[in-house]
């Protein structure tokens, strides 16, 4: 296959995906604001993470599927039982504490309890500098690294923003394992969904995943205008279903 037939985006359509509308945040100083609050540099953490080539934290893949519910991270802080996988397919602002030196090593330890992580899902966005896409990407992935040294079981999450995103959204990660990644405002624009088909390419070519876990609107990906995954991934959706005391996710699996 080559570039072209790789590529689902004419140069029209990328232009339209830094336009204001497109943008999760608001504006790009709210969003810098945030993070210098929190401080992006943390030495502490990173002094001791197993690095790429590319200087991002490696995970390790993880071969298997959560046979627990799931629930956010927000909840699980107020949790009465570990019997769940935790996820971040929300908003930054109630997970960023995670990289607060004041919280890091408290929350980490009670990630540690649960079944399983997702990694954190920190935002790419097209209107945001690729350097501080990278910062995120570094972070998720540092976290992820973190809690799978403490005994932990880790599944990735991927995200992408613009195609200049893809030279590093696939770092710190091998070929094969399980891997996680949402449809959230994905069906809002056709763009959008577009961006979001472009990327699943990019993931099959570039890692090969075994599983993956797709958290939100469900979009059917075998039809025969959309052959995007490769014959032996196994496609898992999570399917949202609210409960008395928290929002479980429970395993919605796709034949």
């Amino acid at each position: 296959m080559n570039n072209r037939q790789l590529s689902l985006f004419s140069e029209s359509e990328q232009a339209k995906m830094i336009s204001p509308a497109f943008s999760r945040k608001k504006n790009q100083a709210e969003w810098n604001l945030r993070v210098n609050r929190l401080g992006a540099v943390r030495a502490d953490l990173s002094k001791d993470l197993q690095l790429s080539d590319e200087g991002c934290p490696t995970i390790q893949p993880y071969f298997g599927t959560p046979q627990y519910p799931l629930i956010n991270f927000k909840e699980a802080m107020s949790a009465d039982s570990y019997d769940y996988w935790i996820h971040f397919f929300i908003d930054d602002v109630f997970f960023e504490q995670i990289w607060n030196p004041k919280y890091t090593a408290r929350d980490i330890e009670i990630l540690c309890k649960f079944k399983g992580v997702f990694t954190p899902d920190f935002t790419l966005d097209p209107r945001l500098s690729q350097w501080l896409e990278r910062f995120n990407i570094f972070r998720s992935r540092a976290i992820g690294q973190i809690v799978q040294k403490r005994g932990g079981i880790v599944i990735p999450t991927i995200g992408w923003s613009f195609r200049r995103s893809f030279d590093y959204c696939f770092c710190g990660l091998s070929e094969g394992g399980t891997v996680a990644i949402s449809t959230n405002g994905v069906l809002n624009n056709y763009v959008s969904l577009r961006m979001f088909l472009e990327g699943v390419f990019e993931l099959e070519r570039r890692l090969r995943p075994e599983v993956i876990f797709i958290y939100g609107e469900k979009i059917e990906l075998r039809t025969k205008a959309h052959q995007i995954w490769h014959p032996n991934t196994q496609i898992v959706h999570l399917r949202k279903q609210v409960t008395q005391k928290h929002r479980e996710v429970k395993i919605e699996r796709q034949v």
